[in-house]
């Protein structure tokens, strides 16, 4: 692995833990054993490798959704969305965790989604005849969000079961 990937993965480490105040520079040099000078050389500062990770992880984020917008029928593009939670991989768990993490103080990282889903769900609630398709998205992001962070922040046995009542809920 090269050095600018270690800084990434480091860094990343670092953010989604301590989150962007509670990170140095210095931390994230000592910890990936290159100089605090190599940092700026690669990303001028902390806030340009803030942006570089906050770009190569919505990319996989939005690579993890692609398939899912590629369905066609709203229920089962609804239900496959609330599977996401399962779709978490171990080593994807920091970047997950550097959105949610994040999200609170940067109005550009809430609901990260790309308006692309955002529109799917809430067209999938209208082709559903929903009453109220906008606050059927909302409430379903809510809800999507919660069992991420749950996922992120638990592991516990009851996401399962938790998904299996929204589907429920949605009537997917």
């Amino acid at each position: 692995m090269d050095k600018k990937t270690i800084i990434l993965k480091v860094a990343l480490q670092l953010f989604s833990e301590r989150g962007y105040a509670g990170t140095s520079t210095r931390m994230i040099s000592k910890q990936a054993s290159v100089s605090e000078g190599l940092i700026f050389r690669h990303y001028q500062n902390k806030e340009g490798l803030f942006k570089a990770l906050y770009v190569q992880g919505k990319t996989k984020i939005e690579e993890l959704y692609a398939p899912i917008l590629k369905l066609k029928h709203p229920k089962v593009f609804l239900k496959q969305l609330l599977s996401v939670p399962f779709l978490i991989k171990d080593d994807n768990v920091s970047l997950w965790r550097f959105f949610y993490n994040h999200q609170w103080y940067d109005p550009q990282l809430y609901r990260f989604t790309t308006k692309e889903l955002y529109d799917r769900v809430f067209d999938s609630f209208k082709l559903l005849d929903c009453k109220d398709p906008q606050t059927e998205t909302e409430t379903f992001f809510v809800l999507l969000e919660g069992i991420i962070t749950n996922v992120l922040l638990t592991k516990t046995d009851l996401t399962f079961s938790i998904v299996e009542n929204a589907i429920r809920k949605f009537d997917l």
